[in-house]
């Protein structure tokens, strides 16, 4: 699932796939805005069939970020 996570990402950025590792920054590297960053979380939801609370989205930083909240909210 953490390949399926990278790949939406990768998508979603314009950012190829080998680019993106754990600490690699949403924002700061992949360029990511709000709506890019909202884009994705809809994606991911749907691939890992749970919902992410909106009051998590300020912890997702990084791409490892993303993967541990999606482990702490069971999708992984």
């Amino acid at each position: 699932m953490e390949e399926k996570i990278r790949e939406i990402l990768s998508e979603v950025s314009g950012v190829p796939l080998s680019e993106l590792h754990e600490d690699t920054r949403l924002v700061g590297e992949l360029g990511m805005s709000s709506f890019d960053l909202a884009d994705a979380v809809v994606s991911l939801e749907e691939a890992c069939g749970v919902k992410i609370p909106d009051a998590r989205f300020h912890e997702m930083e990084t791409v490892g970020d993303i993967v541990r909240i999606l482990r702490e909210e069971n999708a992984l």
